[in-house]
């Protein structure tokens, strides 16, 4: 059980800190004891929402300092999500995002760096040949940094708009 306090994350809303937890009653249901949160994301300022505490499997601790550092370490030996396409642009373009939501919604940052070295990299070759990522690959895209991104600010105690600069001082050091 966490506490008030306590810095988790959550899959969809990324980093957060609970504030409170407090007995509530939703949509007719019994009164429970839910995690009263807000994200720690500069856009989510303000927002509050609730999480059943014996829901809790959805909240996980956010990695450690060193546990960041290690992953970033390892960010640029970390192999890129393979999608056998088949030439079909509508059949390749759905499994393109059943493969990109499972990494998504995982809650785990590794595959979080996964799915962004993976579009990264499309969007090179892409833009190479003078074309661009689908919507949906720009959304995933800007949902992955928000994720990562918003557990590593968080962590380090660093603003979110730093974090590409920290990875890539950190990477280029190495």
């Amino acid at each position: 059980m966490f506490a008030v306090g306590d810095k988790v994350v959550h899959h969809e809303y990324g980093i957060c800190r609970i504030i409170n937890i407090v007995p509530r009653r939703f949509y007719g249901q019994e009164p429970r004891e839910y995690y009263e949160m807000t994200p720690l994301s500069e856009d989510g300022y303000g927002t509050k929402f609730y999480i059943p505490v014996d829901h809790g499997g959805k909240l996980r601790a956010p990695l450690t300092r060193d546990q960041i550092f290690s992953m970033i370490d390892a960010m640029p030996e970390t192999d890129l999500l393979k999608i056998e396409t088949s030439g079909n642009r509508t059949l390749d373009m759905e499994k393109i995002k059943t493969a990109y939501t499972s990494l998504m919604n995982s809650g785990d940052p590794r595959d979080w760096v996964i799915l962004l070295r993976t579009i990264y990299r499309k969007g090179k070759q892409l833009s190479a040949q003078k074309e661009r990522l689908s919507e949906f690959e720009v959304y995933a895209r800007d949902n992955g940094e928000r994720l990562l991104y918003g557990e590593i600010a968080g962590v380090m105690d660093i603003p979110f708009s730093r974090v590409e600069q920290f990875i890539t001082q950190r990477i280029e050091n190495k």
